[in-house]
């Protein structure tokens, strides 16, 4: 699985004691505000201030000390590197199809396994902010991508893709990536996100890139849920099943394929030598 025998920051190991640590930190600033909440019957670990600052705090932290570990520039450590526009149209026919089929996925499972109120009553909290819908952009769409994808798909993937095959990269960070969010009902799709994610990751080299479908995916996600009942009534609901996750399979198809197309690399041409 090793290419090398040289070990690049973040191994496995390392990777998943970043999260911990990250995961840890977090726990320092919620767990005794959620306990002087419920003692005081106040609501400051609600507080956008509050969540704001510690959160650009402990992640200023680990992305400083994840990148001082990597003993390697800014620009290579996070990938900073631009990408064929066109792979864009690849990401959107891939990702409303993802959504769809992992939906009837999570379907099942939540037959199995109920989702409890309080998880609808996170998604209505980050949708009914005090600064409306457009609030909720801010945060979903583009606070959550950059810090997550600087973290997963900027340190961690810095030291996956140097270390192991790239089939165990993708899955490692789809598989971190999934368990990152701590939430079981959202646990399948951010996994087949994070492969998505990884894939292109492993294939572009660009993190910009991959911030810009991680936000795309969470604008989709953001704009289905506040407008679930108008969307319903959208000739594309009424279609069957069947026709529904045929069209799917073909978007995703096409998409993947398209991403390969625009993605491949020339090969060196090699001139015969003049006598």
């Amino acid at each position: 699985m090793d290419n090398t025998g040289r070990k690049y920051y973040p191994t496995t190991l390392e990777a998943i004691h970043l999260l911990v640590l990250y995961v840890f930190l977090q726990s320092l600033v919620d767990f005794p505000l959620a306990l002087y909440d419920y003692h005081h019957d106040t609501n400051w670990l609600s507080n956008g201030w509050i969540g704001s600052i510690s959160t650009f705090a402990i992640t200023a932290f680990i992305l400083v000390f994840g990148y001082r570990k990597t003993h390697n520039t800014i620009r290579q450590t996070f990938a900073i590197k631009g990408f064929n526009p066109i792979l864009i149209i690849g990401i959107l026919f891939i990702l409303p199809a993802l959504q769809y089929l992992v939906g009837l996925l999570n379907t099942e499972i939540d037959k199995i396994l109920p989702a409890p109120p309080w998880f609808w009553e996170l998604f209505e909290r980050v949708i009914n902010n005090r600064f409306g819908f457009w609030g909720s952009v801010l945060k979903v769409a583009v606070l959550a991508p950059v810090i997550e994808e600087l973290i997963f798909r900027g340190i961690i993937m810095h030291g996956l893709m140097r270390n192991y095959k790239p089939w165990y990269a993708i899955f490692l960070s789809g598989l971190l990536f999934s368990l990152f969010h701590l939430n079981p009902w959202q646990m399948t799709y951010t996994f087949f996100l994070g492969l998505l994610l990884g894939w292109v990751m492993i294939r572009t080299r660009s993190l910009p890139l991959a911030i810009i479908i991680h936000s795309i995916n969470n604008l989709i996600v953001l704009y289905a849920i506040t407008y679930h009942f108008e969307l319903s009534e959208n000739a594309l609901f009424m279609l069957s099943k069947k026709d529904n996750v045929l069209m799917s399979i073909m978007a995703l198809c096409a998409g993947i394929l398209l991403i390969i197309a625009f993605t491949l690399k020339p090969k060196m041409q090699i001139k015969n030598p003049t006598p």
